[in-house]
């Protein structure tokens, strides 16, 4: 289908997409307690020191662009508060018409500022006046009747959007929250279009991804930009949530490995012998194929490994709580389908004592078994995939999926 429809809406959600995208440029800037925000102060705002109006435009900046008198307007109205914030940036893929007296706006002062939208409002306002029919002097007879219909229609002629936005922002009633403003104000013109910019990023911050990851890449991170549950919240990122969120990204489309971490296992084998886990899932199925004492304690033993590593690999940001969950469910999953296949080529005429037996040696070939890798690092040490195992059997059974045993009978 090639003909779009009156309501098409692909350039605003372009023009969405343009804004998360300069969000996510701007996350990269943030301080250790900034906080980005989202269309809830304005399009992007770091919370205390700048506010950011994008524009995604194909038109030339002119003096009497509507968005350009919008935006200040926006800025001046009490219940914005432009005073909590050190830059006021407009930020625009718009080139300035070639007449464009606010083309010099980064060289000028506060009083040149001010003359300037002044001179930019008075031509407005003449232009306006000469537009208009009742300028017309003539007192010709012949004129009279002309006159009188040009009367009629001026009662319906009114000024510009753009004319009543620079009558707001000049008003008497706001010069002195316009003088705190002007100072704070920046003009930022020729900025990429959405391709570009997206280029740009990927040249920028994505050096180290192969390039046919790195738009999977950008789709997850612009997903979790426009989390849902952000927008129906608080549409904020703070520095710590980006940056982990950045470097789990990394971690997944990183070209080459990951350094698995290391732990103290000495440590963590005498903690294994302090603890009575008698009562524990895990150890109740290990006694019921014939796991004696020593064997519940290496098993403990590998549980807190496996306990110590996903909370190395999570503050690392080296990778997500999603990660280790299908790691899991996938070593659930293959440990279902190795006890079933034991289970059909043993014989259920066996005594309790024999299928307990074989039921203990399936238990030590299922932790034998070669590691299964965790993502994309170097190594994974055998005591993390078989903690993984107890953490497993720990669990309350969760519906549908099946509960994780050694034992080789129901």
């Amino acid at each position: 289908m090639s003909t779009k429809l009156d309501f098409d809406a692909t350039k605003l959600f372009e023009a969405l997409k343009y804004q998360i995208h300069v969000a996510i440029d701007y996350c990269h800037t943030l301080e250790k307690n900034d906080v980005l925000w989202i269309e809830v102060c304005g399009d992007v705002t770091i919370e205390g020191h700048t506010q950011v109006e994008v524009k995604n435009y194909s038109d030339e900046l002119t003096d009497g662009h509507e968005n350009f008198w919008n935006t200040i307007n926006n800025w001046l109205k009490p219940d914005f508060c432009h005073q909590k914030y050190s830059n006021l940036i407009i930020l625009t893929t718009q080139t300035y018409g070639a007449r464009a007296a606010l083309k010099n706006w980064e060289k000028m002062n506060v009083d040149q500022r001010l003359q300037t939208l002044e001179d930019i409002h008075k031509n407005a306002e003449t232009r306006f006046k000469k537009a208009s029919p009742l300028n017309d002097e003539s007192t010709n007879e012949q004129c009279e009747a002309e006159t009188e219909v040009s009367t009629v229609k001026q009662k319906n002629i009114k000024p510009s959007k753009s004319l009543q936005l620079q009558r707001k922002v000049l008003a008497a009633n706001t010069r002195n929250s316009l003088l705190e403003a002007l100072p704070k104000i920046k003009i930022i013109t020729e900025q990429p279009d959405l391709l570009e910019l997206i280029n740009r990023y990927k040249k920028q911050y994505l050096k180290a991804i192969p390039p046919h990851k790195m738009d999977s890449f950008l789709d997850d991170l612009f997903g979790f930009m426009t989390s849902p549950l952000k927008i129906k919240r608080y549409w904020s990122f703070t520095v710590a949530e980006f940056d982990k969120k950045f470097a789990e990204l990394t971690a997944r489309y990183l070209i080459g490995t990951l350094k698995f971490p290391t732990i103290n296992s000495e440590l963590i084998g005498l903690e294994a012998t302090k603890i009575d886990v008698r009562t524990r899932r895990f150890a109740m199925k290990l006694n019921e194929i014939g796991g004696d004492n020593k064997l519940i304690l290496v098993a403990t033993a590998d549980l807190l490994h496996a306990q110590r590593y996903v909370a190395e690999l999570i503050k690392d940001y080296t990778t997500s709580q999603s990660d280790i969950d299908d790691y899991c469910r996938n070593q659930l999953l293959i440990h279902h389908s190795s006890r079933l296949s034991a289970m059909y080529k043993c014989d259920t005429s066996l005594p309790p004592e024999k299928l307990q037996r074989i039921s203990f040696a399936f238990y030590h070939e299922r932790c034998a078994e070669a590691v299964t890798s965790f993502s994309t690092y170097d190594f994974t040490p055998i005591e993390f995939r078989n903690g993984i195992y107890h953490l497993l059997a720990d669990e309350e059974p969760r519906s549908p999926l099946p509960e994780f045993h050694w034992r080789l009978w129901e």
